[in-house]
């Protein structure tokens, strides 16, 4: 499910980020056709000024002038007087300026005898025009008058033929291609590597939820047969010796079973947004005197010192469920308890400051592993991989990180100079 899952987005992210890196290559190559036109425009404004100033010369040869550009830049001319009577036009095959205009569909220059015969009026205005021919040619057409050595007008007519759009883009393509490429490679490479690093939690986690699975259908069903084979024997040795022995087994394995069933159920209703806060104004004097009576004579048993270090500072009160932030001290109690050896030492603390109030479980024994610390407090997850520990099953801790979240508190851990593990519950105070 997670792989299809993986494919999907995968696929996704790619399609997303590729249509944008093509959406903006089009609009790259838009903004380059626009320069690319305007350069031409330019172009062809500074040949007008250029070969105006060369014919406005005294002496000079339109012939020589024009013929000169138009080898050079491409560009058909015609050049007329105020009477229309022609002075040049270029020689490139086709009959004159006008029939290569008429070609793109647009008459520029035309003449009307009106009464004495004056000149006949331009109908096309001085200055640069565009033009579009049947085939999608595109012209650029600048007209100007030129005054000659002897103050008489004439007019001039610059053809340019454009670049083509298409050819622009075969110029590009490549270019564009390449880019298009390696940005598919590196978007794939990429969001890859992305994805997996982001899956890798969730992987994980079902991983150990899976292992914890296993592990506590094992365990549920372990406790019930042993108590199938107590019951059993204790029906034929009700007045034995091992009645006694009996009894205390069925204990033991009722006491771990329902353990694991509780804390199934607290993750559960975790899930399910079920849990709900009483809040009251708690003594933590009190709270952490309850603490202590509650773990010492276990303590006692298992021949570690229990140490409560209330110190010289009043605590304040503060206003949180008591009953919520007990069990989550008493998880790091029991998992200190347990993972310290005979003859250590807990200890229970609180540091406080203006703003802060943090309670400290403190034990002296086996500390966590470096490869376990980012993964402590996630849920199912156990450093005991062989499951010979039959007491703990990777929950524990993983509640104590709800509780934090639902008390609006942090958690964390760090090792205790000289061995061991020392965990922390911070609260803020309002």
């Amino acid at each position: 499910m997670l792989k299809q899952l993986y494919r999907k987005l995968h696929l996704v992210f790619v399609v997303t980020i590729m249509a944008i890196v093509t959406g903006v290559i089009g609009f790259s190559f838009s903004n380059h056709v626009k320069v690319s036109e305007a350069e031409q425009v330019t172009l062809l404004q500074r040949m007008t000024s250029l070969i105006v100033s060369q014919l406005e010369k005294e002496g000079a040869d339109p012939e020589e002038v024009l013929s000169a550009y138009e080898k050079d830049m491409s560009i058909t001319s015609k050049l007329t007087d105020a009477y229309g009577e022609l002075l040049y036009q270029s020689a490139d095959g086709l009959e004159d300026v006008e029939g290569k205009l008429n070609n793109v569909g647009m008459q520029v220059i035309t003449y009307s005898a009106e009464g004495d015969g004056d000149p006949a009026e331009l109908s096309v205005s001085e200055g640069m025009s565009e033009v579009e021919g049947d085939n999608h040619e595109r012209y650029l057409l600048n007209l100007t008058h030129v005054t000659s050595e002897d103050d008489k007008n004439h007019s001039l007519i610059l053809v340019y033929e454009q670049r083509p759009i298409f050819q622009m883009l075969l110029e590009q393509f490549p270019m564009y291609l390449a880019v298009w490429i390696l940005t598919l490679l590196c978007v794939s490479l990429v969001s890859r590597f992305l994805l997996k690093k982001a899956f890798e939690p969730t992987e994980r986690m079902l991983q150990s939820q899976k292992e914890f699975v296993a592990s506590a259908s094992h365990e549920l069903k372990a406790p019930l047969a042993v108590i199938v084979a107590n019951v059993e024997s204790m029906q034929h040795e009700a007045q034995n010796e091992g009645f006694q022995g009996n009894l205390k087994v069925i204990d033991s394995e009722c006491m771990r079973m329902s353990r694991l069933i509780k804390d199934m159920l607290l993750l559960a209703s975790s899930d399910a947004e079920k849990w709900t806060l009483h809040t009251s104004e708690v003594n933590v004097d009190t709270l952490l005197i309850s603490l202590y009576e509650a773990y010492e004579l276990r303590c006692m048993k298992k021949k570690i010192k229990l140490v409560l270090d209330l110190g010289e500072n009043l605590f304040p009160t503060i206003t949180t469920d008591q009953e919520r932030l007990f069990q989550l001290l008493s998880i790091y109690l029991d998992n200190a308890l347990h993972y310290s050896p005979e003859g250590k030492e807990i200890q229970i603390r609180v540091d406080v400051s203006l703003k802060e109030l943090t309670f400290w479980i403190v034990d002296h024994g086996i500390g966590v592993e470096e490869k376990d610390k980012p993964f402590i407090f996630d849920r199912f997850y156990c450093a005991d991989q062989s499951h010979t520990d039959k007491s703990h099953f990777g929950l524990g801790l993983s509640i104590a990180k709800e509780l934090a979240r639902i008390l609006y508190g942090k958690i964390g851990m760090e090792d205790t100079p000289g061995g061991g593990a020392s965990f922390f519950f911070t609260l803020s105070l309002k």
